[in-house]
């Protein structure tokens, strides 16, 4: 019989300079553990973002010049996908990430802000992980982010917070 043990990637191993190191744990950034690695991530390949205290990640057209968005999108899905294959999100959390996407689209709304129409439940679970339907993503105000103005973008992540998969409870 052959006893395996798993090591997750945020465990690392550190030189003491004995035989058997002590590994360690990188320090949590967040209360989210899927927050913070999507966070590493995104700034791993080369992007200034902040993780706010609500675990989102804030990125501004003052750090992401305008004609490197499409790349920095690009980066953001392939972090969101690698983040997703370790941090499995089950079927009560997307039942609820689905309700929060649907909070999240009426407080936009209620805010000035156009959203897209919200998909089925079964259309949203069903395309979850191909194409993850976001409130936010689909409004006015990721239209609008390019040019907000750096506090308009804060107030409505502050009113409007956006809902991080696997953290919801």
């Amino acid at each position: 019989m052959v006893v395996a043990a798993l090591v997750p990637p945020a465990v690392t191993a550190c030189g003491t300079g004995s035989a058997h190191p002590e590994p360690t744990v990188e320090s949590a950034l967040s209360q989210s553990p899927v927050a913070d690695a999507l966070y590493r991530c995104i700034t791993d390949r080369g992007w200034t973002v902040t993780l706010t205290s609500d675990g989102g990640i804030d990125a501004s057209s003052d750090t992401i010049p305008k004609e490197q968005y499409d790349r920095y999108l690009a980066d953001t899905w392939a972090c969101n996908s690698e983040v997703s294959a370790r941090f499995p999100v089950d079927d009560r959390q997307k039942h609820l990430l689905y309700g929060a996407e649907l909070a999240e689209r009426d407080c936009l709304e209620a805010h000035g802000y156009a959203v897209d129409e919200a998909p089925s439940l079964q259309t949203f679970l069903d395309g979850y992980e191909s194409r993850a339907w976001s409130a936010m993503a689909s409004s006015d105000v990721a239209r609008l982010s390019q040019t907000m103005a750096e506090s308009e973008w804060e107030a409505i992540n502050r009113s409007c917070p956006q809902p991080v998969p696997g953290a919801l409870k």
